[in-house]
Formats: structure tokens, C-alpha cells, sequence
């Protein structure tokens, strides 16, 4: 008996000996898409979804903005619908993402017709339980490199995958800040013309089934509002609409009449600048429709970061 008792405490170490070698060989290469976004303290913030995400670059706005005064290090943090619609728990994660005691941050937040919508049937109980379930609600832990509690409470794949990188797809190069770069050159072959249309009719019709089971939220859009209050009172807030495909835009348009003057409205009801980029697809190509190349991103984060540098000079010449 006392040898089968020994045997498997035995066992034991050695399965969580292996099992800690492998979250902390993990923790060194690529875990997933939002890793990156768990693993430092923040003082400004990209917040939104995916679009966001793959089209601004913190590096980017902080080099536009090297002027200017303000608090750093801006991360990305924005993911997608699942993970970062707008909702209690997407601002709990905010709250816990930053330093506290920050009062000088930059927080770009980003719109799009898919933050505000949530299932059919669903009220705001729900809404949160669903939320809860994403990684923000997994986790306590926000901005440890590294993050082992990321990894052990979220990574759904078995941890021998960190033997090798075939998870990880060749375009995608994730980047410290959170930022998630998508080049058009990959090491073994190049996102051509053909699948960026067929890229984009998926996109087109996933829009469409989405509008067949999801419905505009009230939940979401006061927890917006609730977000961009509370971030104006340690920082200067800016609410922004990317840019996308025209074909892409003027889908979310036609599904959501009046988007662009509704936030218009209330970025004026609470003093907050709206930059809408949304009428300046063709100046961007993105490979999807909806998410903007490598090249693309980085030219829009340039113009981002002027046009909030030159708000913020503004404001500061009339102590707005």
C-alpha cells in the first residue's frame, strides 16, 4: 500500500513538473491572437473589436504623439465580438488593465455596428453571463509577462502544441503592445487578390446570418457610455470608426441606419471627439474587407495619431 501511495505522488510531481515546463516554455512563444494584451500594466488604451485590433498600432500613435503629453505605455486591447463587445465585464478588464493612479492616459475607442448587438432573447443578465465566459471574465490577472494564469485558465489546446507553431497563422506577427499586425507576405506565400475577394463575400455574408440572430443591444451601448465616462476622468477619450471595404461599410450602414450621427450625438452629449474614418475605405486595403493589411494599418495609425495630436493641441489652446 505504501508503495502505491509513494508511486503515485510520485506520478503527481512529475505531471505537474512537466505540466509547469510547458506553460512556462508557452509563455515564451506564441500562446494566441490576445496573449500579448494580458502581459503588461497600461496607461492609455485601444479598446473595440478585431478591426481595431489588426488596424492600430500603439507604437504608431505614441510616436505621432511624442509631443505631446500624456502617460504611456498605450496597449491594444481590443479582441472581438466574443471577448470585447461592450458590457460590464469588457469594462471590468479595463479597470484591472490599468495602473492605478493613472490620470494622464489616451484611450481610443474604437465603434462598429457588432459591439452593440447581442442574441435574440437574450436581456442583460444574460448578456453578462455570456460575456463572463469569454477570457476578460476567466481571468484576475491582467499584466503579469508572464502570464501563467492566462495560459492555465484560457489556452484551449493541448500544451504539447508548444513544440511547434502550426496554430499560429504564417501572416499574423503579434506585437508586444498588443497590436496584432497581418502582413500580405507570409514565409510561404502571399494573400493574393483572390482570396481578399473571397475573403470579403464571407465577411459580407457572415454580416447577414449575424443580423438573422443578433439584435441591437441597450445593454451594450450604456455600458459604452458607462466606459467612455469613466476613462475621461484619468484621461483624454476619443471615440473612432475605422475604415473597411466600402462594400463592407455601407452593409453595416444599411443594417444600422443613422450609426454614424447617433455616435456623432453622443460624442457631443458627452464632450468626447468622434473621428470617423468610415468614408476612406479606398485609401486602405484590407484582406477581408473588414481588416486592414500590415501596410494599410500602419499609414492609418500615422493619421490617427495626427489627427489626435492636433485635437489635443487644440483643445489645449482653448483649455478645452
Amino acid at each position: 500500500m505504501k508503495d502505491f501511495v509513494f508511486k503515485i505522488v510520485i506520478f503527481c510531481i512529475l505531471f505537474a513538473a512537466v505540466y509547469a515546463f510547458f506553460v512556462d516554455k508557452l509563455s515564451k512563444e506564441y500562446v494566441d491572437p490576445y496573449y500579448n494584451k494580458f502581459s503588461q500594466e497600461a496607461n492609455g488604451l485601444i479598446l473595440g473589436l478585431s478591426r481595431a485590433s489588426e488596424g492600430i498600432s500603439p507604437e504608431i500613435i505614441e510616436e505621432e504623439l511624442n509631443n505631446c503629453s500624456f502617460e504611456k505605455p498605450i496597449v491594444n486591447f481590443a479582441m472581438n465580438t466574443v471577448q470585447s463587445s461592450y458590457g460590464e465585464i469588457y469594462l471590468r478588464g479595463i479597470k484591472k488593465k490599468l495602473k492605478p493612479n493613472s490620470k494622464n492616459g489616451l484611450f481610443i475607442v474604437s465603434i462598429s455596428p457588432g459591439s452593440f448587438t447581442a442574441p435574440f432573447g437574450m436581456n442583460d443578465k444574460n448578456i453578462f453571463d455570456m460575456d463572463k465566459e469569454g477570457i476578460i471574465g476567466k481571468i484576475d490577472n491582467f499584466t503579469s509577462a508572464p502570464n501563467y494564469s492566462y495560459i492555465v485558465s484560457t489556452y484551449p489546446l493541448p500544451l504539447y502544441n508548444t513544440l511547434h507553431d502550426f496554430d499560429k497563422w504564417d501572416h499574423h506577427k503579434p506585437h508586444p503592445s498588443g497590436w496584432n499586425e497581418i502582413t500580405q507576405n507570409g514565409r510561404f506565400n502571399k494573400i493574393g487578390e483572390n482570396d481578399i475577394n473571397h475573403w470579403k463575400s464571407l465577411t459580407i455574408r457572415y454580416y447577414k446570418r449575424k443580423v438573422e440572430k443578433e439584435q441591437f443591444s441597450n445593454y451594450r451601448l450604456n455600458y459604452f457610455i458607462k466606459t467612455i465616462q469613466y476613462l475621461k476622468t484619468i484621461g483624454n477619450v476619443f471615440i473612432v470608426r475605422l475604415p473597411a471595404d466600402t462594400d463592407i461599410i455601407k452593409t453595416e450602414n444599411d443594417l444600422w441606419k443613422g450609426f454614424d450621427k447617433q455616435f456623432d450625438s453622443i460624442s457631443k452629449q458627452h464632450d468626447v471627439k468622434f473621428l470617423n474614418y468610415s468614408s476612406l475605405g479606398s485609401d486602405y486595403k484590407t484582406y477581408d474587407g473588414s481588416h486592414m493589411l500590415s501596410t494599410s494599418a500602419k499609414k492609418f495609425s500615422k493619421l490617427l495619431g495626427k489627427d489626435i495630436r492636433n485635437s489635443l493641441m487644440e483643445r489645449n489652446k482653448y483649455g478645452k
